[in-house]
């Protein structure tokens, strides 16, 4: 990575409620423990008292200080040095941390965060959906979903492609009790003229190869859940129909002369900012009201570094082709853990199975994975202060443009801008 060491910032302490700072152990294993006290000696010990035996790590490693109330790191003589961001640390020199940074000790990566939420013992996977720290926000807006009454009609996910936004679409409905009828619809791959017809379904006649008619998408899952995936790629004069269906609770099929009740949980999702696309006219503001009765972010990969080699760990089991702890070089693992994915965990998914092919059985090496992951030339991570925000706003006019030009997520822009 090109990052300097002089180059670690963290954005300024901000009033808010009371916050844990934690470091959350990202390989070998998912663990978590508060940040030591100010000059207090972190090494070895720390890490067998939570179940990593780590031969590499010093017993007195690193020390954390807070000077002005901004959190520094320094190598206080270990003996095999320490790392931030892939950059080594220079011994007896405090060096600044930011939220998210990737501190690497002997053979243990963890990750600092600044506002760590919920028990130090990781969580357990949403499905399929791999998270032991990185989705608590999500977790907690799907069990909302499951607590509401009445239930939302409507329920929203944004996030970036290959995140996981279908999966967290299912455990939506398993926690409505929907999924026994479920149905995944990708927007982008429904012709506009024929969108209609299977949606709301058809009666025989009605147009030409209407065949014997059909209820459509909507009716046949009566009780169930609908999926509509890239829902921003829906024309606006269909967005008024879809519209009309949700605010009158019924559908109407093309060519019949009466209406069915709608009775399905509708749950969209979309890699665009809708908020954006409402203001440009590219998508209508009472659709966006409508389907963002209960909203639903799902962080990008790279701003959940802590659960990248648990998820790496589950994509690999699922493949059939499991790591073999002792086949791990740590280093292989800080370089996936400082990747951008723009692709999230399909990206992910691609990686580990080239390296599979290339690596001996159960290994992931450091040569491999530094081959199958060119320099990213990423936006080198920023410190987020309100000036510099305001200023990537002026610039770009655009929330998604401003979060590429300081080099962080959207939705993490927006946690920033307490906008979330």
């Amino acid at each position: 990575m090109a990052t300097r060491t002089e180059d670690y910032p963290l954005s300024p302490a901000r009033p808010s409620r009371s916050r844990t700072q934690a470091l959350v152990v990202a390989f070998p294993a998912s663990r978590a423990l508060p940040i030591p006290a100010s000059k207090e000696a972190f090494g070895r010990d720390h890490l067998r008292g939570l179940g990593i035996v780590d031969k590499q790590a010093s017993s007195k490693h690193l020390a954390f200080t807070r000077p002005g109330g901004v959190l520094h790191v320094e190598d206080i003589g270990s003996r095999n040095g320490a790392w931030v961001d892939g950059v080594r640390l220079p011994p007896r020199s405090a060096v600044e941390l930011r939220d998210g940074a990737v501190l690497r000790i002997g053979s243990t990566l963890l990750v600092v965060r600044e506002d760590f939420q919920g028990p130090l013992e990781p969580s357990p996977d949403i499905g399929e959906l791999v998270g032991p720290y990185g989705l608590r926000g999500a977790r907690a807006a799907i069990e909302g979903v499951a607590r509401a009454r009445p239930a939302p009609a409507c329920v929203l996910i944004e996030g970036e492609t290959g995140s996981g936004k279908e999966l967290v679409a299912r455990a939506i409905a398993r926690a409505l009790g929907r999924d026994r009828k479920y149905d995944a619809v990708n927007i982008a791959g429904v012709a506009a003229s024929v969108f209609e017809a299977q949606m709301f379904g058809h009666r025989s006649g009605a147009f030409t190869d209407a065949g014997k008619g059909s209820p459509g998408i909507l009716a046949a899952h009566a009780g169930g859940a609908v999926f509509l995936d890239e829902i921003g790629e829906l024309p606006l004069a269909l967005q008024a129909k879809l519209l009309r269906a949700l605010d009158l609770g019924e559908v109407h099929a093309v060519g019949a002369s009466s209406s069915t009740r709608l009775d399905v949980a509708l749950i969209a999702a979309t890699n665009q900012p809708l908020a954006d696309m409402v203001e440009s006219g590219a998508f209508r503001r009472d659709l966006h009201a409508r389907l963002a009765e209960w909203p639903i972010e799902l962080p990008a990969l790279r701003d959940r570094a802590e659960d990248i080699f648990a998820i790496a760990e589950a994509l690999r089991v699922r493949a059939g082709s499991p790591f073999d702890p002792a086949r791990i070089h740590h280093e292989a693992v800080e370089r996936l853990l400082l990747h951008p994915w723009r692709a999230n965990v399909r990206e992910l998914a691609t990686l580990l199975r080239r390296a599979a092919v290339q690596d001996p059985p159960g290994a992931l090496t450091k040569d491999t994975v530094d081959a199958l992951l060119p320099a990213s030339g990423a936006p080198p991570r920023q410190v987020l202060t309100e000036e510099a925000v305001r200023s990537a706003l002026a610039q770009h006019r655009s929330e998604v443009k401003a979060a590429a030009s300081l080099g962080v997520s959207r939705p993490k822009l927006r946690r920033f801008l307490g906008k979330a």
